[in-house]
């Protein structure tokens, strides 16, 4: 590289903080779920956390306390459209305790000690429309996640990103916080289906096409997939012979960079009944557990 390209390479650089970008395209495979759980453990291990939830279906947005927001709060599609900065739509994660006083909404929640999250508006208008407002040349453009996470780099010890099942404009964002200045990576969680299976290939090859692009080179970024997170592994009481043959050719595939298996577990579902992490609601439970250790794998050991 040049001087002049090394300059422009670290112009925005994000030293102190880990970031974790959930993605594959295919619905259901558990990136909110996975996404939430490892958020609240981290948290939990004494590191301060930041979920960013650019999923139109808010489903993180949900299960972190925010299915509805309040008169004047900010949301992602805000920051997409430049009307404030990505910080100024950071709010503590919480989850309800009580029933909801409209007087005093907010004392139905317990808030969740170093987790936070940017949340998406469910009935914010604009929320389906993120691909249009990105494209708008009037709007944030390509770099607008890179450059809000550079703004407030060293406040967060991890930031996840729950992307939606599409690799367009949207997703390609949260891909391009991925410098090589940058400690993160692309974490595909997949389900032992032979369609989540082969979703890998084409993220893989996304990635390279991102990689690939001088306008993106000469900027150092790179993002990769570094570990794949397995998710409704097959058990003893779960499981037919395709889950088990699709999960053999994943852990054939990607044997050295697989993450421990998250079996199915009939507690998953309840996040979004109970709007709450698995983590949370049901600490002992199996999926809680195997999450503790996918946190530990990830580096996340708890601090002292």
């Amino acid at each position: 590289m040049t001087s002049n390209i090394t300059a422009l390479a670290g112009a925005r650089v994000l030293s102190r903080t880990r970031v974790l970008v959930f993605a594959l395209k295919a619905g259901g495979t558990a990136k909110t779920s996975s996404c939430t759980s490892l958020a609240a453990i981290i948290a939990q291990r004494g590191f301060r956390v930041l979920v960013i939830d650019l999923d139109p279906q808010c489903n993180s947005s949900q299960v972190l306390g925010y299915s509805t927001f309040r008169d004047g709060q900010h949301g992602i599609t805000d920051v997409m459209k430049e009307q404030i900065e990505l910080k100024d739509a950071v709010v503590q994660a919480r989850y309800q305790v009580d029933d909801i006083d409209p007087e005093d909404p907010d004392a139905a929640f317990e808030p969740i000690p170093n987790l936070f999250i940017v949340p998406g508006n469910i009935d914010d208008p604009d929320i389906d429309e993120a691909e249009r407002l990105l494209n708008d040349h009037r709007n944030a453009d390509s770099y607008w996640i890179r450059d809000g996470l550079a703004a407030m780099d060293g406040q967060w010890d991890a930031v996840l990103i729950d992307c939606p099942a599409t690799y367009g404009r949207t997703t390609v964002t949260a891909f391009i916080a991925l410098d090589k200045n940058v400690d993160g990576e692309v974490v595909p969680p997949v389900l032992c289906t032979f369609k989540e299976a082969g979703a890998l290939v084409r993220l893989e090859k996304k990635l390279q096409e991102i990689r690939d692009q001088r306008k993106y080179i000469i900027k150092g970024i790179e993002p990769q997939v570094k570990r794949v997170l397995a998710c409704a592994a097959p058990n003893a009481s779960y499981g037919t012979s395709e889950h088990r043959k699709t999960l053999k050719e994943i852990q054939d595939a990607y044997g050295d960079i697989l993450l421990p298996l998250v079996h199915w577990s009939g507690e998953m579902p309840k996040i979004y009944r109970d709007d709450c992490p698995v983590p949370i609601f049901a600490p002992k439970s199996m999926p809680a557990q195997e999450y503790n250790k996918v946190a530990t794998a990830l580096g996340f050991e708890r601090r002292s």
